[in-house]
């Protein structure tokens, strides 16, 4: 039998955020697009981001003015793969000339690790009564009285694994949807409408302005037996001839909930409720006055992301 190949690899590190304006005048530091450009030169069979992104506050989708500032640049950290050890020596040596302030370290990966460090990343998850899993971490046999969503996490549309998420998902556990008509404003990977499904909701509508969200939150709804087809569709709630529904769901951000609250209170029916998350306590208040007079249900912080749960 053969041996599972290894493959050599450089994992390239930057010590502190790039500067590309002081690279490209002379600096040490090295910007993404520089870097690739020298690795080119060696044939990399692949480069791997290992640079931990900032998840969203809430939503995917969030037009309000003026626009959140884009977070300071994250230091730079790949893994880049090579054929043949030489290749990487090569690789190293012009990357210590041409970029001294990289700090570089020598590893070797076997075929069977990639799948393995994806798991290992996606996991699934627990909020209230439902199990958020990606399709290798279903869990079997599923614990009573506990319902399992399967999403595909590859699209980067939403897992559960964000605090708001959850609180979405925990508040769905306490209230009772069956035989109600449920609209999920940015329903993203669709995890939220798929939970209602489940829950025994009658009719279940799901928009997001962002086409590749709704084609995602389609491909996983087809990985689940559902008990109803969800009505996907692209949309902006604020400008649609949408009608009131029994319940709301908008896990979205401060921002966009504050500015829409008038459209939100209109797409509750009297005496239903809107679940919502994607602020922090130090939005909460705001957030909360924006929607009054709607009454008060149930509370739910989490890691300082709070969730709330009101009646028309």
């Amino acid at each position: 039998m053969d041996e599972p190949r290894t493959w050599p690899a450089l994992v390239i590190r930057e010590i502190s955020p790039r500067d590309e304006a002081a690279a490209r005048s002379g600096g040490t530091l090295a910007p993404a697009d520089l870097l690739a450009a020298l690795l080119d030169d060696f044939s990399p069979a692949a480069i791997e981001d290992l640079t931990l992104q900032p998840l969203p506050p809430g939503g995917l989708w969030d037009p309000t003015f003026p626009p959140i500032p884009d977070p300071p640049p994250s230091p730079l950290q790949w893994r880049v793969f090579f054929s043949s050890v030489d290749a990487r020596a090569d690789a190293a040596a012009a990357i210590e000339r041409t970029f001294p302030a990289l700090e570089l370290s020598l590893e070797d990966v076997g075929d069977g690790d990639w799948a393995a460090r994806s798991q290992r990343e996606l996991c699934a998850i627990t909020a209230g009564t439902f199990i958020v899993a990606p399709p290798w971490d279903r869990p079997e046999p599923v614990p009573a009285g506990m319902k399992v969503i399967v999403i595909e996490p590859s699209r980067g549309f939403g897992t559960g694994h964000h605090a708001s998420t959850r609180q979405c998902l925990r508040a769905l556990s306490d209230v009772d949807v069956r035989d109600r008509r449920v609209l999920d404003l940015g329903t993203g990977s669709g995890v939220l409408a798929m939970a209602a499904a489940l829950g025994g909701a009658r009719e279940v509508r799901a928009v997001d302005v962002d086409p590749d969200a709704i084609e995602a939150a389609r491909e996983s709804a087809a990985l689940n037996q559902l008990p109803l087809s969800i009505g996907f569709a692209v949309s902006d709630y604020r400008e649609s001839g949408d009608e009131a529904h029994d319940v709301v769901l908008a896990n979205l951000t401060s921002g966009m909930l504050i500015s829409s609250a008038p459209r939100l209170r209109e797409l509750v029916a009297p005496g239903g409720l809107l679940i919502m998350s994607g602020f922090d306590e130090a939005e909460r208040g705001a957030v909360r006055r924006a929607l009054d007079p709607m009454n008060d249900v149930a509370v739910y912080v989490e890691d300082g992301w709070v969730g709330l749960v009101l009646r028309r």
